[in-house]
């Protein structure tokens, strides 16, 4: 795919409404809509290095994250790594990116993690946690936050019930890949989130740094959202016990005579 042509589109999509007709702006939602359903993993990849547009940035990074969910039982566990691992690189090597952009890359990220908790072709989770740590513990705030965000991304998708058929996304599913996660993962995070916020609370004048003041609100708000967790075992039971109400109001119902 040229380019060219896409970020044309795009400059389209984001010019003011005095620029472009209703017509041509429809014509460009419909584009990248199209553009979605055509583009393989490695061309998003391709077009995510060569491209310098925010708008192109952003709607590739959605991108990422719903192809890979669409062919996952056709893609190779190694693609589905090098996917979500590229998208955690981009973000974390390119400084200038607009927060929408990171937001888009960082929940493509969360997903494909969360859609190969399962099955292992999200990889190594150790490996996952270790690049967290690494991007908490850069010496830029920017990549700071960045690894912020993400543990709020993946706090997010797997304390979501959202559900899919076209993405095989079954309540049973999200169950079975929100126990794995508590098995481990939560706990790194909280670990981690805290570990970082004890290291910003000892820097000199955070109250006059505005940056780093906003950061800490982050990890206490991801601090929050973690222990104040809605553990799968108690939605399994709550699940069997409506299951079991309705199950007995069924057979008082059959059961009344008429």
């Amino acid at each position: 795919m040229d380019l060219a042509t896409i970020e044309r589109f795009a400059e389209t999509a984001l010019a003011p409404p005095n620029m472009v007709t209703t017509e041509a702006r429809v014509q460009a939602t419909e584009f990248f809509g199209d553009l979605k359903k055509k583009l393989a993993i490695n061309e998003c990849l391709i077009l995510m290095r060569e491209s310098k547009n925010s708008f192109v940035l952003f709607q590739i990074g959605q991108a990422v994250g719903e192809i890979v969910l669409r062919d996952w039982s056709l893609i190779e566990g190694n693609d589905a790594q090098v996917a979500y691992k590229t998208l955690l690189e981009f973000v974390a090597t390119s400084l200038s990116l607009e927060s929408y952009v990171v937001g888009a890359c960082l929940k493509s990220s969360a997903m494909i993690i969360k859609r190969g908790i399962l099955d292992g072709k999200s990889g190594d989770q150790e490996e996952l946690y270790q690049f967290i740590h690494h991007m908490l513990t850069n010496e830029s705030s920017t990549v700071q936050a960045a690894g912020c965000l993400f543990i709020s991304a993946l706090i997010e998708q797997f304390s979501s019930a959202w559900r899919n058929s076209k993405f095989s996304i079954t309540w049973d599913f999200h169950l079975q890949a929100k126990s794995v996660f508590e098995n481990n993962g939560l706990r790194r995070l909280l670990e981690m989130s805290l570990t970082t916020l004890h290291a910003l609370s000892n820097q000199d004048d955070i109250v006059g740094n505005n940056f780093t003041y906003r950061l800490c609100d982050r990890f206490l708000e991801v601090s929050e959202n973690i222990l104040s967790w809605n553990f799968s075992s108690k939605l399994y039971r709550r699940f069997l016990s409506n299951h079991q109400v309705g199950h007995n109001f069924l057979r008082q119902f059959i059961s009344v005579p008429i």
